[in-house]
């Protein structure tokens, strides 16, 4: 009889045991499936402002395309890491305004470029004269520099978007100071880039294939809306 009882008792907390377990593993799941399901955030709507994040990755993605060694790819970077670029959107309007200070390049490029440019004030004189000449070439580019401080506000005008395509077309690629674009190259225009909006965040970029070797090149520019 004590035996049967045992036996009882072991079956009943075997199945106690297993029926726990499984409501864990139940639970678990619901709970799994509970965040798998989690909706992602609605997007804001387009127009107004946004504001450049995270845009040093942008420079350094960029930079590392154009600039072979490591250094000089530091320097470039650490020249333009503050600047945070105002993507502007009025209807299929687009526009992309920023400002940069020029000090630590100039002194980065007469540093790098001795036989061009002795000094960062002469530096500054001839980078100035040839972003001048690239901007002169564009109806959508310009900007005001100040020859004393070495402040230079940019705005590039002429992109349009369009919502059913997702992407935002620029006639020229954008670009520091008219001498360095954000893309492999300065002559490939107009330039397209696809968006996404996940939240009050827009990303979008530009992508480069090439068929001989398969590389794939991406160039993306994350803004954040600005809340007015």
């Amino acid at each position: 009889m004590m035996k049967m009882m045992k036996k009882i008792s072991l079956w009943t907390m075997s199945l106690l045991t297993l029926l726990f377990v499984a409501g864990c593993a139940e639970q678990k799941q619901e709970q799994t499936t509970a965040e798998t399901t989690t909706e992602a955030p609605a997007p804001v709507a387009l127009e107004g402002e946004w504001q450049a994040i995270d845009f040093r990755d942008t420079i350094e993605r960029t930079f590392l395309y154009t600039y072979k060694d490591a250094y000089t790819r530091l320097k470039v970077t650490e020249a333009f890491e503050d600047v945070s670029p105002t993507l502007t959107i009025e209807g299929t309007k687009v526009t992309l305004t920023y400002t940069a200070d020029m000090n630590k390049y100039f002194e980065f490029f007469a540093e790098a470029h001795k036989d061009i440019a002795k000094d960062k004030a002469e530096a500054a004189r001839v980078l100035a004269a040839n972003a001048q000449k690239n901007i002169k070439k564009s109806e959508d580019l310009s900007g005001t520099y100040n020859d004393e401080t070495y402040i230079y506000k940019g705005k590039q005008e002429g992109g349009v978007l369009d919502t059913n395509a997702k992407t935002i077309v620029f006639p020229d690629v954008p670009n520091l100071f008219g001498i360095l674009p954000l893309y492999i190259s300065s002559t490939e225009v107009p330039i397209t880039y696809h968006y996404e909006v996940n939240g009050d965040i827009l990303t979008m970029y530009a992508e480069r294939v090439y068929k001989e070797n398969g590389i794939h090149l991406v160039y993306p520019m994350k803004f954040k809306k600005v809340q007015k």
